[in-house]
């Protein structure tokens, strides 16, 4: 920031006459890090902000005089792609030519939920400029321009910007700036004033100028421009359609406050209330609307992260779950999307992706059934029966799936497996991909690719979810819903006897040759009969002995996916080998209530809340898992299922 004493008396009323004021009392400010300018397309690891499922995304610029926005990222398959570091930057020309922004006294870019903003204060202009979405394929910048000295200003607003050389070409026609990506892919721009203005390009530079303007002293005007981009650009036009700008602001701040309102409850404390906006942020950064492909809307588990461009089935159940709670279509629509895909036989893809002529999507394996619960989570808050019926034999379909193609043995106990017969596709269909649990497991000749054990973890999600769906089936009134309760029973019984080891106290997978325990090492499938509800009240006491043992499971950031005494535990290098998981950590913690150990689920939770690196502070991103002793955050940032779970574990 820049100061000077004659700006201090100004800052106070910024908050006052600014797009934001009314948006700033919504929420904290700064809980994600946007300021940062990239120094080429390819530049990596740059925070960005995306609404309303865009496929383009700006950042505020870390140049404290600059008047523009950073952007349009374009999102691709692998990596996304900067446009340009200074996009749409604002100047008032004067009728000499010169520039009338001299002087700068105060600057700040700020992040709110949902909206960017660029404040520079000159000695005689006050400048302030809010970037947002106004839909899935366009944002608009409106900069409010206040003459803050005694005569009157003639000036032309001009914006000025480049693109990077190695992005394409520009072209210009009387309504639009056209930036050509490739034959494919297009960026417009354009301003949505009644002003005249003529557009100026040279290479890759540009200047959008509007006729000269008087702002009197202490008159404010407002000048918008908008950029679209598609990405499906079959038959793409220049929209120029008429924004009411206005109304866009105060729908976004309406938007916005919906979303927010779970971070309202008063019994919530400040780092609470903290988590929860930042959870949400991550979330709708992570957001994508249907494009190719993908034909409904869903997220990303991190745009931050090269691999992660794509929708996946594991973490979209568990996506779904959360977005209930802010965004009840959007919820429906990241079940959809995976369900899209499922095949004739019954099965969901692993993952599924936009241009399937660059990454097709992944069949050599599923995901952990948790879809019922998701569906479940959907019907419970909206009571929607026409998407229950929707999505009911759909998931039934799924269901009967594992036992066809994941019981090789046909004694009614599923095994993970993959459709390609290769090994490491089988222990990604558990989504612990190199848990060790799996270290000596091998594929079964002559059965359809599973392997030589039956999960826990994955036999409590079957049995769960035949509970669930008996309760759908009585929504439904079918008469199938006491089928589905006695299966229920009959299996719940069969894990509570053939998983749990009462030597030990704890939850294993099994051989399925012989029933022998796999008990090499202790994991987050031994308490996944407990968050399921079929564990009894003695075997949980033992399970959750070991989970409240500082020892063993009970660490700094507390439930690692690997007891911390075991010689591979290894939470720097391992990713399922002794890294803190946040949807294991709250399986383990909503498991601990279910039961009544409210007081150790609040120990945990609060251990995890205070102790995860950065998680209560603005700024810093929400990551993939953290280190169980020393709370660092480990591998991808802002990532989704992270979020999702923490609105879980703070509001449930």
């Amino acid at each position: 920031m820049i100061y000077n004493k004659r700006t201090l008396l100004l800052i106070f009323s910024f908050y006052f006459i600014s797009f934001s004021c009314a948006q700033e009392k919504l929420s904290f400010i700064n809980v994600i890090n946007l300021n940062n300018s990239p120094n080429s397309p390819k530049d990596e690891g740059l925070n960005v902000f995306f609404d309303l499922g865009s496929w383009m995304g700006f950042s505020l610029s870390d140049e404290e005089t600059n008047t523009g926005f950073s952007g349009p990222y374009i999102l691709g398959l692998e990596h996304g792609i900067w446009s340009s570091n200074n996009f749409a930057s604002i100047d008032l020309i004067s009728e000499n030519g010169n520039s009338l922004l001299t002087n700068l006294n105060y600057s700040e870019q700020k992040y709110f939920p949902g909206k960017l903003e660029n404040q520079l204060h000159f000695e005689n202009i006050e400048l302030i400029s809010n970037l947002i979405f106004t839909s899935d394929r366009s944002a608009i910048i409106s900069s409010k321009i206040t003459n803050n000295g005694n005569q009157n200003l003639k000036f032309s607003p001009q914006w000025k910007g480049e693109i990077f050389d190695e992005i394409g070409d520009l072209i210009k026609n009387d309504t639009t700036l056209i930036t050509l990506l490739d034959k494919n892919q297009k960026i417009f721009l354009r301003p949505i004033n009644d002003n005249e203005f003529n557009i100026l390009t040279d290479a890759n530079k540009y200047v959008i100028t509007l006729n000269n303007i008087i702002l009197k002293p202490k008159e404010t005007k407002t000048y918008t421009i908008e950029i679209r981009y598609h990405p499906d650009q079959k038959n793409i036009r220049g929209n120029t359609t008429t924004i009411n700008i206005l109304k866009a602001f105060k729908y976004n701040q309406l938007r916005w406050k919906k979303y927010l309102e779970i971070t309202k409850d008063n019994s919530l404390s400040k780092e609470e209330k903290l988590i929860l906006t930042k959870s949400i942020c991550t979330l709708l950064n992570n957001w994508r609307s249907a494009a190719g492909a993908l034909k409904h809307d869903g997220l990303f588990p991190s745009y931050h992260y090269k691999w992660f461009q794509g929708f996946w089935s594991w973490d979209s159940w568990k996506h779904a779950v959360a977005l209930v709670k802010i965004d009840e279509e959007l919820a429906k629509n990241q079940v959809r999307a995976m369900y899209d895909y499922q095949n004739t036989d019954g099965m969901i893809a692993d993952c599924i992706f936009r241009d399937t002529t660059i990454e097709k999507h992944n069949w050599r394996d599923t995901k952990p059934p948790l879809s019922s619960w998701a569906i479940w989570e959907i019907y419970k808050k909206t009571q929607d029966t026409i998407f229950l019926n929707e999505m009911y034999p759909k998931l039934v379909k799924y269901h009967n799936w594992w036992y066809v193609f994941r019981d090789y043995d046909k004694d009614g106990l599923c095994e993970y497996g993959s459709t390609d017969g290769s090994l490491i596709a089988a222990k990604w269909e558990s989504g612990m991909d190199n848990a060790i649990r799996f270290d000596n497991c091998k594929i079964v000749e002559g059965s359809d690719y599973s392997i030589n054990t039956e999960s826990v973890d994955l036999n409590s999600y079957l049995s769960k979810e035949k509970e669930y769906l008996s309760k759908m089936a009585k929504v439904l009134k079918l008469s199938e819903h006491t089928k589905w309760e006695q299966e229920f029973n009959i299996l719940s019984d069969r894990i509570r006897n053939n998983f749990y080891d009462k030597k030990s106290g704890y939850f294993y997978d099994i051989y399925a040759e012989n029933g022998e325990f796999l008990n090499s090492a202790l994991g987050p499938e031994g308490w996944t009969p407990i968050w399921c509800e079929i564990a009894t009240k003695e075997q949980t006491d033992k399970v959750i002995e070991y989970m409240m043992n500082t020892t063993r499971f009970n660490t700094t950031v507390p439930l690692p996916t690997i007891d911390v005494s075991h010689p591979k535990f290894d939470p720097q290098n391992g990713y399922w080998r002794g890294p803190v998981w946040l949807d294991q950590l709250w399986f383990g913690v909503d498991g601990l209530n279910k039961y009544g150990y409210e007081k150790e689920a609040d120990l945990l939770k609060n251990k995890a809340i205070n102790n995860c690196e950065g998680l209560n502070k603005s700024g810093i991103s929400i990551r993939e898992n953290y280190h169980p002793l020393t709370g660092k955050g480990l591998n991808a940032e802002h990532f989704s299922w992270s979020a999702a779970h923490l609105i879980l574990l703070i509001i449930e």
